[in-house]
């Protein structure tokens, strides 16, 4: 049986994270061969997202201090993982893990890497014309159009369409990306790695997923200037 590493990139999330990892303990990932091995990275919380993440037997809580960003805690965890493959999965409730299931299928019909995506999750649910072809009804506008300049910014300059390139649900094999020198810290390290898989020459599946947005309210973190970061990383990482 191989084996599933889930790195959980986790600060100030201690409203979400003892849920969360009930429902991934609850996914029957051994149903298709994989056994899943759990790491919540804590990237210098001030909350108690370490000590309820502690509190589960199967879960190996990394904690680093200070804060480094989301891309330093998630090379942390992929550096520590023992698996086969690699999947990222957020520290909120946004996602569904029961659907690593169909991105597992995936990998067992012979794909290597395996993105989750939101926007073919939601283009199924969706019915006739619309004029924002797989936006969740909760989701803003802007971060709906900046993942849409963003798959047809990485069609311009990697022949490549992603239809959801700002996913948090990506499935690595462990082997190539635990051997990438990795320069990035922040949300930006996503798209750095995607830029490498594609210039290693490795196909990336997509599979359609589910999504529940939150509101900077409710804790979401990620800002517009993201998206610009995004944008230089993906041109950096072309030529670089």
């Amino acid at each position: 049986m191989k084996t599933l590493s889930i790195v959980i990139p986790a600060y100030n999330e201690e409203r979400t994270i003892a849920q969360l990892l009930e429902k991934v303990l609850a996914v029957d990932t051994e149903s298709l061969g994989f056994r899943k091995e759990l790491i919540v990275v804590d990237d210098g919380s001030d909350d108690q997202t370490s000590a309820q993440a502690a509190a589960f037997p199967d879960v190996r809580v990394l904690r680093q201090i200070p804060n480094q960003g989301k891309g330093k805690a998630v090379q942390r965890g992929m550096r520590e993982a023992t698996g086969d493959y690699i999947l990222i999965q957020d520290a909120d409730l946004e996602y569904d893990p029961q659907d690593y299931l169909p991105m597992l299928r995936r990998v067992a019909a012979g794909s290597e890497v395996v993105y989750g995506s939101r926007t073919l999750g939601q283009a199924e649910l969706q019915h006739g014309w619309t004029l924002f072809p797989g936006r969740h009804p909760s989701q803003s506008f802007g971060p709906w159009l900046a993942g849409g300049v963003l798959s047809c910014w990485t069609a311009c300059l990697y022949g490549r369409w992603i239809s959801d390139t700002l996913t948090a649900y990506k499935l690595y094999p462990a082997p190539a990306v635990q051997r990438m020198h990795l320069l990035t810290a922040g949300f930006e390290t996503d798209h750095e790695i995607t830029a490498r898989l594609i210039r290693l020459g490795l196909p990336i599946a997509e599979v359609p997923i589910r999504y529940y947005p939150r509101s900077a309210e409710e804790g979401k973190k990620i800002r517009a200037v993201d998206g610009l970061i995004a944008l230089w990383t993906l041109l950096r990482f072309r030529f670089q």
